[in-house]
């Protein structure tokens, strides 16, 4: 009876086991220098760009086939301290691992998500991107290829800004158990 009642409990484990969904988050904003995370866009500096390296960051997820979905967010604080309205754009962009400018739009990279904020003079705003990475989209694909490229750029229409970085993360949800493969 004993030996019963363990591989009864043996196999609902397993059984479990199998639906389980691993979380796998990565920082992004610990790839980027401390210096670069905040700063001012004026005239003669319209565009910022994280990391500043116009490939971006190259990204390694293991086991990123057993992918399920995952979500992208960036934030922003913005404050206009010029004396005429501003527009700031913000862009996240994505590409293969071998892709050398995530910005020229060759070499198979992409805009994953953008917005557009509008500031009056000494406004504050909180800029939030997210892009939701659900399968059978191009950001779903690069992803479960294993390894990409991201960056992000900040880009002003108007004459001086003030910009804090406070938050870059992917979250991943992986299950782990469609690695094993069916009989």
């Amino acid at each position: 009876m004993k030996r019963v009642s363990l591989l009864l409990v043996s196999l609902a484990l397993a059984a479990c086991s199998g639906h389980t969904i691993h979380r796998f988050e990565v920082d992004i904003l610990s790839f980027i220098p401390q210096s670069q995370r905040q700063g001012e866009l004026d005239l003669a500096t319209a565009q910022i760009r994280f990391p500043d390296d116009p490939a971006g960051q190259l990204l390694e997820v293991p086991a990123a086939e057993a992918l399920v979905d995952g979500r992208l967010e960036i934030s922003l604080i913005v404050k206009n301290t010029g004396t005429l309205d501003s527009n700031l754009s913000l862009e996240v962009r994505l590409g293969p691992k071998d892709d050398t400018d995530l910005y020229d739009g060759q070499g198979g990279d992409f805009s994953a998500v953008q917005q557009t904020v509008s500031l009056a003079p000494g406004e504050e705003k909180t800029v939030t991107l997210t892009l939701d990475v659900n399968p059978n989209t191009p950001a779903f694909n690069l992803i479960q290829s294993g390894q990409f490229r991201v960056g992000a750029r900040l880009s002003l229409s108007g004459e001086r800004v003030q910009y804090t970085l406070t938050r870059a993360e992917l979250m991943l949800r992986l299950k782990l158990f469609n690695l094993i493969p069916n009989p």
